[in-house]
């Protein structure tokens, strides 16, 4: 009898503690990393090539998806922050492009600009800026707002609009690169009338100049055989050089006036490492991780994004760029080894965005892509003065115009889309409301219903044909579109919680945030319309 009554406490212990595991966490930080630009094809293109430590590790150890996309049209960076954050699309955060066109105020406005408050850490007026226009809670507000506000939230990026959108409404400090003659990290007074001193402290130390070195390739330039050749009719000059290893950058960042453009490390691999640096002292100062409140910590990678735009994806500059990214990851997850514990963090890494290749090393073999300059072929027709403004697809006619020309609206409408449709390029122009608003199995209106916030629809909607590309530069790569080259990229949960393993069924980028909200034990942001990654999770 006494041997089963305690055969009985222990399984009915057993059986708490085992609740227990699913309702507390041991983590005290998740880490959100953010590579700009960054195609999912990087990581088996290099995968031979990488080290243990960073890209196989989060790969070997944790769960990758290899199927994920964005849902909407207007893959780009702002966007694309905004949803692995808040959970959702364009069409609730209204975080619909880096810019737009806003019709009420009739102005172009740009995702993160805030004239109400003042740019902190430097003279310039860049740091006029703040999360007003991120209409959704973020994964980190929703954990700050859980923990009463004791848990902190820090994001770093090269860009203001990766760092401050990632960062929420709530973030403790929000810091991004101002390069110009500068090269600092700096801030805005949204959240704060002072840098703190470990901030200063490191602007101060000028580590920023250890960077400002010659770039080489990190291997033997002749093992780079997943990428093109080195010098190239694809790829754009840099800093007045020809794109061909070595750049030194010490000679090419110097201005006229000897002043260093630190412009030059932002297009360079040691972005990435500079941003490493400054963010393992937001770790060690801001004391993340070191208390039972769990921490944010967003860091985001932008120079891939640069130098992509200047070389192109097939270029060894990027395949550099990515192995060394891969040592910084590396480096950054030891120390959170070190710093935070094994067991007591959580990672997620994805991208903002893919990118395609050069439209012109795709037709010099033989693929049919084309590129399209729609704003430039819409100045060459009689019927342009009609709109008011191209943005994001969507075609906003000029009433006030209309109306002094004493043209029907419908009549002007009806010119315009028909003349659109004539443009070589064009796949097929709508307006949203109409009854014939689909075409094949509508996944493209999906797209662009998803990138679509009320306050900010147009008159008519632009369909490219998927065979072209929106041309931003002859050189180099872009993005920007709904197709599969832009919305593909990687997902990789690694770390406590989360389960060893891969999945190949698509699975949206919007999935992460209720992911990790599920993992940790808090509410979802308030827009939320992503689903758990339930295969993801222990």
């Amino acid at each position: 009898m006494n041997r089963f009554f305690l055969f009985l406490v222990i399984s009915m212990s057993s059986s708490l503690f085992s609740q227990n595991d699913h309702i507390k966490t041991d983590i005290k930080l998740v880490v959100g990393i953010v590579v700009d630009q960054m195609k999912y094809e990087y990581i088996p293109r290099y995968w031979d090539k990488y080290s243990e430590g960073g890209f196989k590790r989060l790969v070997n150890g944790g769960f990758l998806a290899k199927n994920a996309h964005y849902s909407y049209y207007q893959t780009s960076t702002a966007p694309g922050h905004a949803t692995i954050v808040t959970g959702t699309s364009p069409s609730y955060h209204r975080i619909v492009g880096n810019s737009w066109f806003d019709r009420k105020l009739d102005k172009n406005i740009y995702c993160v600009d805030d004239d109400r408050f003042n740019p902190i850490g430097t003279k310039s007026n860049i740091g006029k800026k703040s999360p007003k226009n991120l209409q959704s809670t973020t994964i980190s507000d929703e954990n700050r707002i859980f923990t009463n506000f004791k848990g902190k939230t820090i994001s770093v990026s090269f860009k203001d609009r990766s760092a401050v959108l990632s960062g929420g409404h709530t973030a403790n400090g929000v810091y991004w690169f101002h390069s110009s003659n500068e090269g600092v990290f700096v801030s805005s007074s949204y959240y704060f009338n002072k840098l703190p001193d470990w901030v200063e402290k490191f602007n101060n130390s000028r580590k920023v100049d250890e960077y400002i070195k010659t770039w080489d390739t990190l291997y033997k330039i002749k093992s780079y055989t997943e990428s093109g050749s080195d010098l190239n009719n694809y790829e754009g000059k840099f800093l007045g050089q020809n794109a061909s290893f070595p750049y030194d950058l010490k000679t090419l960042s110097k201005k006229e006036n000897g002043d260093t453009d630190y412009q030059a490390i932002t297009t360079s691999p040691f972005g990435n490492t500079f941003l490493k640096d400054f963010a393992l002292e937001a770790l060690k100062n801001e004391h993340l991780g070191e208390d039972k409140h769990i921490d944010f910590l967003h860091v985001n990678f932008s120079s891939p994004d640069h130098i992509g735009h200047k070389f192109g994806v097939n270029s060894k500059e990027v395949q550099d760029t990515y192995l060394r990214l891969d040592l910084d990851l590396k480096d950054l997850i030891n120390n959170l080894d070190k710093k935070v514990g094994k067991g007591k963090y959580l990672i997620y890494l994805t991208s903002d965005h893919g990118a395609t290749h050069v439209p012109k090393f795709l037709i010099d073999n033989k693929i049919p892509l084309k590129e399209l300059d729609l704003r430039d072929s819409l100045r060459k027709k009689d019927w342009s003065n009609l709109i008011k403004a191209y943005s994001n697809n969507y075609v906003f006619l000029d009433k006030e115009l209309i109306d002094k020309m004493e043209i029907d609206y419908e009549d002007a409408k009806e010119l315009v889309k028909n003349g659109l449709k004539e443009i070589d390029g064009v796949y097929e122009v709508y307006d949203i409301n109409d009854d014939d608003y689909m075409f094949g199995d509508g996944y493209y209106q999906s797209l662009i219903k998803n990138n679509s916030h009320p306050d900010l629809i147009g008159d008519l909607v632009v369909f490219l044909n998927p065979m072209y590309t929106a041309r931003y530069n002859s050189m180099g790569s872009s993005h920007g579109t709904p197709a599969f080259y832009d919305t593909h990229v990687p997902i990789i949960f690694y770390g406590a919680g989360i389960k060893t393993g891969y999945s190949n069924d698509i699975i949206n980028v919007k999935d992460i945030a209720p992911t990790i909200a599920s993992i940790i034990g808090i509410g979802a942001p308030v827009s939320t319309t992503g689903k758990v990654i339930s295969d993801a999770i222990k």
